[in-house]
């Protein structure tokens, strides 16, 4: 058994063992994190087989950590913490700030690296019954993202304070993307498989909760036949009641927890975390 470089050959079988484990992962999300940041993308292996992986992503000043995930047969033996250990340590040398989102029941285990719970992170999904609600091509027209880069190279940076530009464009850049933009927010949603359309990353200003619902109506209004999800920052109400009121529920709860130097995340901004 060793630990070393996921390959871009190793894509199937991580999508194999997310299902198994129960994380939404989009293939195309994998391999760009593997193009931006091959070094930080860590696989563990028995015999030539994939048995886990965990990946971060590099900005300015921070990394995020994705994908932590071990095969069930192969969990509570060890594995996991030398995986996370061999990523971890290698962040910790290089980056002031790191976070991630936990599952509830790994709270426990970040926190003896000296991670700190921030904020907690409900996975919302719509199957498509929303309250019925008026959206004309005027309304369209005024979402045009064509000032996209802009609009979001502010606002994200007023989020979490750090240029992460590069990454989150690329991020946004596939054929199944769909850009929103506003003043005063900025909206992106893709599709993640064939059931699965994933809104994120969602930021709008506080105070403009009237932009944002502008947003929401038309991602239902062109997405409305897939079940979006969104994961959101429970603790910010208009955020959550918003969500609400077009009959999203939450389905699964996450722990959004950093170490080291605290960002000072503004997340009263954030509708949608990236995925």
């Amino acid at each position: 058994m060793f630990i070393g470089w996921l390959k871009f050959s190793d894509v199937g079988n991580l999508v194999k063992i997310s299902e198994e484990v129960g994380w939404l992962l989009d293939g195309y999300h994998v391999k760009l994190m593997m193009m931006h940041s091959p070094h930080l993308c860590y696989g563990v292996y028995d015999e030539g087989k994939l048995i886990g992986a965990v990946m971060a992503v590099e900005f300015e000043k921070s990394a995020m950590i994705k994908y932590f995930m071990i095969e069930k047969s192969y969990q509570k033996q060890g594995i996991g913490k030398r995986l996370f250990e061999t990523l971890f340590f290698a962040l910790k040398a290089e980056y002031e700030s790191i976070y991630l989102h936990a599952n509830s029941d790994m709270v426990a285990f970040f926190e003896m690296y000296g991670f700190v719970s921030k904020m907690e992170v409900g996975r919302f999904i719509n199957v498509g019954k929303v309250p019925p609600f008026n959206f004309t091509n005027a309304h369209a027209k005024e979402l045009d993202g064509s000032n996209f880069e802009a609009v979001i190279s502010k606002i994200d940076k007023e989020t979490f304070h750090e240029n992460r530009t590069s990454f989150l464009m690329d991020e946004m850049d596939r054929t199944s993307s769909l850009k929103l933009t506003l003043p005063n927010g900025f909206q992106h949603s893709s599709i993640v498989n064939a059931r699965h359309v994933y809104l994120g990353p969602w930021q709008v200003r506080a105070g403009h909760e009237d932009e944002a619902e502008k947003m929401m109506r038309g991602v239902l209004y062109f997405r409305g036949l897939k079940k979006v999800v969104a994961d959101v920052p429970l603790e910010v109400e208009h955020v959550v009641d918003l969500y609400k009121r077009y009959h999203f529920q939450s389905k699964q709860t996450f722990v959004h927890m950093s170490y080291g130097i605290d960002r000072n995340v503004r997340f009263e901004n954030i509708y949608a975390f990236s995925l």
